[in-house]
């Protein structure tokens, strides 16, 4: 309490300014009202709001995206004192992080990172604009096996931090749906006894310790309380509190009568014996964590430790009834000691037999030396992109061709350079029109590395929305009606060959118009460079996919992730097929699959245009850069052609053949146009299918 009170106290001063003296020593900016009007152009983005605070969108000069929660009534100067107070107090990576305040009167505001995918409600019980949102009950577990650990964290703290208010709509989630906990505003220190004592108790109606309702005392078996509720939420995905309907009443009611409470789950995360036994588990834990008496509720150190148990037991489970041929999925860990690891399921041996039977790869094996010569040591004015675990630089070889240079960040993991050495020998025979061709590969000390041809051009990316994406970057000319067409069919194409019709085919993890290249005559290359390998696609004996688990986390969907891709981290045909779905909006419609400068609502371009696809909305979702020069039918079809690739379920999803075959219908309504089919190679693919 002491502590609290004197640092209110140095943050308050005199004349009714609010001075924040503890900026320096956690790093926190100081914001002026005007500032604040200008980072949120005059709160022109609303995100949110609640009793005390609306919170708007904002961006800072460095481009860097920021929530502003302002307070509605410029007196709560000790409330915005305690928040910042509390907030500054953590620093952990499922916390949302505190930038700074802004302390004058008529703007009292705290600045925070921004979280772009919402919030955990949105999820459970809100859904997007399509409403219900595929949710596996693995990725639940990991969301609340990282909340209680970082509940764990703040209980254990030197000066120990009470949220007060852990529920759905304060739990943000980020782009692989990780949790941070959001809204500190009853957040409080708790004095050396373990307790807070107030005599203004404040919370969420349904969320609220009853201990705490009667005697005004906070501690931590509050929070624990509270995410007993959550628990509860995520197995059954009902509301806390609904009207008049109380989901714990009922929920106790139910566990009370032994099996009865199995009614409650969510069926969508019933699959059998596998899933019953853990959700059995979870609901008693959140029975125990719902106990009145609070010295019989467990710590939350204890409810990670029991989570984290519930989810290896769902993954051994899983393992168990897998087909062997189907390769390991070791078990997703929540420590810092055991991180997921993901493996080749296929062995050494078996990778020299397939080995052995091949034919020796089509591209020569190039030095390190030779790549460091032909990038000018890899300098810096010859890196042309930068991704998550790769850098491009120009070349130039021998015989004056220009070629792409991709230096691979690989972990140092003996399964994946084997797995790399099988990615080479395979795209060295993806000889396609549609495919960029790969001439050389470096396999050196810990430098990995793929040579391709060159592409002056650029993405597709770069054309529709500039160079990187950057903001304030200029997008290239703007493509024709029939150029879009041409794009999208000779993509399709290449992937369609690469999934479907290679010897060895490949799954890429997922498609973006970054990885589409362009090339004279508006013709279209993949680049083959990722995903997983399967046998022949006409082997019936097995037909299972040569299949490596790779961490969630080390993906960057960035708007183009298939729901079941984000939800477990699996990935396959279908998933490829819904990237691309994005990649066709993206030619629809001119906009980025996430552009975090727009409104909340249109960020995510899934989301924002599939209600509009399909109905007479559909071209409020035109490009504007095409003019209007479009045939609407072609667009409305082309829009369809999207939406049926970007269906939730996998099953219902086309695959690439059907896209290709349904993209080439859209090839005569554009052979009269001036850009229509361009070129020798347009012409004849035309009429070959007309004929």
């Amino acid at each position: 309490m002491d502590y609290q009170g004197n640092a209110l106290r140095d943050f308050l001063k005199s004349n009714g300014h609010v001075v924040l003296q503890r900026v320096n020593n956690y790093n926190l900016r100081s914001f002026t009202e005007k500032e604040i009007e200008h980072i949120t152009n005059g709160y022109s983005t609303l995100l949110g709001k609640g009793a005390f605070s609306e919170v708007y969108r904002g961006v800072l000069d460095d481009q860097c995206l920021v929530a502003v929660k302002k307070y509605k009534d410029g007196t709560r100067k000790a409330d915005l004192a305690k928040e910042v107070i509390v907030h500054s107090q953590i620093n952990h990576k499922n916390v949302v992080r505190l930038l700074g305040c802004c302390t004058e009167e008529n703007a009292l505001a705290i600045v925070m990172e921004f979280i772009c995918n919402g919030n955990l409600a949105d999820i459970l019980h809100r859904g997007n604009a399509n409403g219900h949102v595929f949710f596996p009950l693995d990725r639940r577990l990991s969301i609340v096996i990282e909340l209680a650990e970082v509940l764990s964290y703040m209980h254990s703290m030197y000066s120990p931090i009470l949220h007060g208010d852990i529920k759905p709509d304060n739990i943000l989630l980020n782009d692989f749906f990780a949790p941070k906990i959001s809204d500190f505003g009853i957040a409080r220190l708790i004095s050396s006894d373990g307790t807070q004592q107030t005599q203004n108790i404040i919370g969420s109606i349904g969320y609220l310790d009853p201990l705490y309702s009667q005697t005004g005392i906070l501690t931590p078996k509050s929070d624990v309380y509270s995410f007993g509720v959550l628990l509860v939420e995520i197995i059954t995905r009902k509301k806390a509190a609904d009207g008049n309907t109380y989901l714990i009443q009922n929920f106790i009611e139910a566990f009370k009568r032994g099996k009865k409470v199995r009614q409650m789950f969510d069926k969508e995360i019933v699959h059998g014996k596998k899933s019953i036994k853990v959700l059995d588990d979870i609901a008693k834990l959140a029975d125990q964590c719902l106990i009145l008496e609070n010295r019989k509720r467990p710590e939350m150190v204890e409810v990670a430790d029991r989570l984290r148990k519930c989810m290896k037991d769902l993954q051994l489970r899983r393992r168990e009834e897998m087909p062997e041929s189907s390769g390991s999925n070791y078990p997703t860990n929540h420590t810092k000691k055991e991180q997921p690891m993901q493996v080749l399921a296929i062995s050494l041996d078996e990778l020299k037999k397939i080995t052995k039977k091949e034919q020796p790869t089509q591209v020569l094996a190039i030095s390190l030396d030779e790549l460091k010569k032909i990038t000018r040591n890899f300098s810096s004015d010859t890196l042309i992109g930068r991704g998550s675990h790769a850098e491009v630089f120009l070349g130039t070889l021998k015989d004056s061709r220009k070629c792409a240079v991709k230096m691979l960040d690989y972990p140092d993991v003996e399964e994946l350079d084997n797995e790399f050495l099988l990615k080479v020998q395979s795209i060295s025979r993806l000889e396609h029109n549609n495919v960029v061709q790969l001439l050389s590969y470096c396999i050196e000390g810990n430098a990995r590395a793929l040579v391709y041809e060159y592409s002056s051009r650029g993405s597709l990316h770069d054309i529709l929305h500039g160079k990187k994406g950057a903001v304030g970057a200029q997008p290239g000319q703007a493509l024709s009606w029939a150029q879009r067409v041409n794009i999208a069919l000779s993509s399709a194409e290449g992937l369609e060959f690469i999934n479907e019709k290679a010897e060895h085919c490949i799954t890429h993890r997922i498609i973006k118009s970054r990885n589409i290249l362009l090339f004279d005559n508006d013709v279209a290359k993949v680049i083959g460079d990722f995903g997983v390998f399967r046998s022949n696609p006409d082997d019936k004996i097995n037909p299972d996919p040569l299949y490596y688990f790779i961490p969630p986390h080390w993906f960057d969907f960035d708007g183009y992730g298939a729901p079941e891709l984000l939800m477990t981290g699996e990935f396959s045909d279908k998933s490829e097929v819904f990237s691309f779905g994005v990649v066709l909006l993206e030619l629809l419609t001119g906009r980025k699959a996430r552009d975090r400068t727009q409104p909340r609502d249109q960020q995510d371009l899934v989301s924002w245009a599939r209600p509009r696809l399909g109905t007479r909305r559909v071209h409020e979702c035109a490009d504007p850069r095409l003019g209007g020069e479009y045939p609407p039918k072609d667009f409305a079809k082309m829009a369809d052609i999207a939406s049926r690739c970007l269906e939730y379920e996998e099953d219902s999803r086309p695959s690439m053949s059907m896209v290709v075959k349904d993209l080439r219908t859209l090839l005569p309504g554009i052979l009269g146009t001036a850009s229509g089919a361009r070129g020798e190679r347009g012409l004849l693919r035309l009429a070959n299918i007309l004929l």
